[in-house]
């Protein structure tokens, strides 16, 4: 009975000793164009994917210990990296998962495919697309178009130039220090943007919006259960936007305020501490309106609340 037990023993030792040593390690790189296009598809695990001045692409760390096919081909000016999985796979059988820095031009047009996968990006300057399924994914200074896709995770960008486009179903929305147009909407996450210029366009079904630190030239903010708190100066002619239908507005303007206010609520109240001028409230249904004119009108600042109070003051 002992030699049973010891024979299934070392056994399972064994099968240990092998899925262990079945993760294998890379270390490769190639030529590839300066603004080529680099395709990188991973399911799952971590990665890092960052720019450099080199006309070459590197892939450096390990891969899934259940990978069936490595991929790393550069092809004229199109580059793939792929780890590839068996479409069956059991979970239970392994721990270690890809986890890869991998360096590319930094003028690259990078396309980054994941499902249940980290990322981190940084210093790119031809264009991103990043998707996942269910992962944390960090962007870092990247410039020109920028388009991430996330279901169950987390998003930040920090120093994006450029036209941005963030979407989210179940994670937050973290955004600082970027210039150029940004569209960003989650449905139940909350999006929180900072120290951004230029156009906002801010959507969230079932959290919170919050903008400080900002300049500029127009601010939409949807949200239907959320509460929204807009802290930014207005831009020359600039306008802002906000609608919840059951939270409440909060917004904290700077600068030289030149504008048009139309504030309305319907169950909920107006405070107004930059002018004297009072909200009106109806007769019979409780509902307030506020509108007024600063300076010449040239921007416009429209605010309303279902049954939450909006609130507006200078900074």
């Amino acid at each position: 009975m002992k030699t049973l037990i010891l024979i299934s023993v070392a056994t399972l030792l064994g099968f240990s000793n092998i899925a262990k040593s079945a993760q294998e390690s890379v270390d490769q790189s190639q030529p590839a164009n300066t603004n080529g296009y680099v395709r990188i598809n991973v399911v799952r695990g971590e990665i890092e994917v960052e720019g450099w001045d080199k006309n070459e692409v590197s892939v450096i760390g390990t891969l899934d210990e259940s990978v069936e096919k490595f991929i790393f081909e550069v092809r004229g000016n199109d580059t793939t990296i792929a780890v590839k999985l068996p479409e069956r796979l059991n979970s239970w059988c392994c721990d270690r998962e890809t986890d890869l820095v991998i360096k590319v031009p930094q003028r690259s047009n990078l396309v980054v495919s994941l499902v249940s996968a980290d990322a981190e990006v940084t210093n790119i300057h031809g264009g991103l697309e990043l998707g996942s399924v269910s992962g944390e994914l960090r962007v870092e200074n990247v410039s020109d178009r920028v388009r991430v896709t996330n279901i169950s995770g987390e998003v930040t960008l920090r120093r994006v130039q450029g036209r941005a486009r963030v979407k989210t179903v179940s994670g937050d929305i973290v955004a600082s220090g970027g210039a150029g147009p940004g569209v960003f909407s989650s449905v139940s996450g909350s999006i929180m943007v900072s120290d951004m210029h230029d156009e906002l366009d801010l959507e969230s079904v079932s959290g919170d919006i919050e903008v400080t630190r900002s300049h500029v030239r127009s601010v939409r903010a949807n949200t239907v259960s959320g509460d929204v708190e807009l802290a930014t100066e207005m831009q020359e002619g600039a306008i802002i936007e906000s609608d919840t239908m059951s939270g409440s507005v909060r917004l904290v303007l700077g600068g030289k305020i030149n504008a048009r206010f139309d504030l309305e609520t319907s169950s909920g109240r107006i405070r107004n501490r930059i002018t004297s001028d009072k909200p009106r409230a109806s007769e019979y249904v409780r509902d307030e309106t506020l509108r007024f004119t600063i300076g010449e009108g040239k921007g416009e600042v429209i605010a309303s609340s279902g049954s939450g109070d909006i609130s507006l003051s200078a900074n």
